[in-house]
């Protein structure tokens, strides 16, 4: 879906860079074609990177390490390993990732940047990242104002500390930015889900769990839905094994296609249905063509 929407707009005459943070890197098979850690061209006004934030968030590390250290460098007995382990706070490397899209997003080489993100556990995980960085860094930056405050204290290397807390405090500005950024008439947040039971209720969860942190979803994208065929090919199920298969398929996605258009309903979220196509939707003919199926006149809001 993500990378049909990347060929839709980059149809459109748009400058489209398509940008993956699933580990699998399964953009690379879904547009048959490589893509590095750095913006690839695929085609006219059609651009891919994946992002590997590993590198940034282990160097990340070290510096915070290091400037820790000399942060409590002159307190008798205090194991700077602590401070180390908790260095190492969830949500680092998900903080790098959002921070590769908000320099893509203040580039003026593209008109649309589509994120295709990981799964929807990993991807909670990445928008809530920057809170518990904050929170984080709001703690080190009082420890280290109770530790001035200590009557003689002395530190080391003050020049070294001082910068690693003028980092942490340009994490806190821009980790405010990149949220109001994701709450702006300019950002799209779309849910990719499939009509049963288990698609149903990670929507609906996600959907509720984004609410509480002001993240409002703008579409509910619902997959391979089976088409209705008609009486003429439901009325030969009793006597043709493949049509008897196809047509419980349909009857079961029933009432999870209601219960989705109710969500949608409630949430005032706009709703996209896809039905399976006879075709294997990979490479970018194939994705152009099902982009019309998608989009269409409707067009991405």
């Amino acid at each position: 879906m993500a990378a049909t929407t990347a060929v839709y707009h980059a149809k459109q005459g748009k400058n489209t860079i398509l940008v993956s943070s699933d580990p699998a890197h399964s953009t690379d098979d879904v547009i048959l074609q490589k893509v590095g850690f750095s913006p690839t061209k695929i085609e006219e006004n059609l651009w891919a990177m994946n992002i590997n934030a590993e590198k940034q968030a282990k160097e990340f590390l070290e510096r915070t390490n290091e400037g820790m250290k000399s942060l409590t460098a002159n307190i008798p007995g205090f194991d700077s390993e602590i401070l180390s382990d908790m260095a190492g706070f969830p949500g680092m490397e998900e903080y790098f990732g959002m921070e590769m899209i908000y320099n893509l997003m203040n580039d003026t080489s593209y008109d649309v940047i589509v994120f295709d993100t990981a799964p929807t556990g990993h991807t909670l995980k990445m928008l809530t990242a920057p809170d518990t960085i904050r929170a984080f860094i709001l703690r080190v930056l009082r420890m280290k104002a109770k530790i001035e405050n200590i009557k003689g204290f002395i530190f080391r290397k003050k020049s070294e500390t001082a910068k690693i807390v003028k980092e942490l405090e340009d994490i806190c500005e821009r980790i405010e930015i990149f949220k109001k950024l994701l709450r702006g008439d300019d950002c799209s947040i779309n849910l990719v889900s499939i009509p049963s039971e288990a698609g149903y209720q990670e929507c609906a969860r996600t959907i509720k769990f984004l609410n509480t942190i002001q993240l409002p979803i703008k579409h509910i994208l619902v997959n391979n839905i089976v088409p209705d065929f008609g009486e003429d090919v439901w009325n030969a199920a009793e006597d043709n094994p493949a049509a008897a298969m196809t047509y419980r398929r349909y009857t079961i996605q029933q009432p999870y296609l209601e219960r989705y258009r109710s969500l949608a309903s409630e949430h005032q979220v706009r709703l996209v249905g896809i039905t399976l196509v006879p075709f294997e939707p990979m490479g970018l003919l194939a994705l152009e063509k099902l982009s019309t199926l998608v989009w269409g006149s409707k067009g991405m809001v």
